[in-house]
């Protein structure tokens, strides 16, 4: 099998706004790219080849001084964005991996690449989205709340990975709480 490409969308570095009312902008801006840092770190080290899906300046040079492909995001959401990376890399087996996972770790990238030889995999957060999806050629994404049930509705072939280090996330308040007072967020200054 080739080298699976690991597709990251980051749309900013100044997203994460259901933080707000606990991180101010540029605690945002750290966080998000310290997130997005180690995503790709796991992935390199799980032997990953990286692509960014972004159309933000900030991010795509963050990306290319890193020596991390861009691939222009149409800017008309989640779904599309993860489509472009896709197309982008047709003909090589791929996963979709969200930028915001403070867990992961490169055990758990290895472990769901090893699943695209039999198909589609799909990894669920624990609200019910989805984190990782990976497979070979198209794929209709509905990324939103309850995505997990509508991409493997899509798919219901796949294989469904259960792995904590993949299915947290940091969209609300409540998630920082929670990986804050378990110690597991990275810290936000130098």
């Amino acid at each position: 099998m080739q080298r699976p490409v690991m597709i990251v969308p980051i749309r900013s570095f100044t997203g994460m706004t259901r933080l707000g009312g606990r991180l101010d902008p540029e605690e945002r801006a750290a966080l998000a790219s310290t997130l997005a840092e180690r995503v790709l770190g796991a992935g390199a080290e799980a032997g990953l080849d990286p692509r960014v899906v972004t159309s933000d300046e900030r991010v795509a040079e963050w990306a290319q001084d890193r020596s991390i492909a861009v691939v222009e995001d149409p800017g008309i959401g989640l779904d599309a964005a993860a489509d472009a990376g896709v197309s982008a890399v047709e003909g090589s087996p791929w996963l979709v991996v969200h930028a915001d996972l403070p867990l992961v770790d490169a055990r758990a990238l290895t472990t769901v690449a090893s699943f695209l030889t039999t198909g589609t995999v799909i990894v669920p957060s624990i609200d019910g989205g989805t984190t990782v999806i990976g497979g070979t050629g198209r794929f209709a994404f509905s990324y939103g709340p309850g995505s997990f049930h509508r991409h493997l509705a899509r798919r219901p072939d796949a294989t469904v990975r259960i792995d904590p280090a993949l299915m947290i996330d940091v969209d609300t308040i409540a998630h920082l709480d929670a990986l804050t007072a378990l110690g597991t967020m990275p810290s936000l200054t130098p």
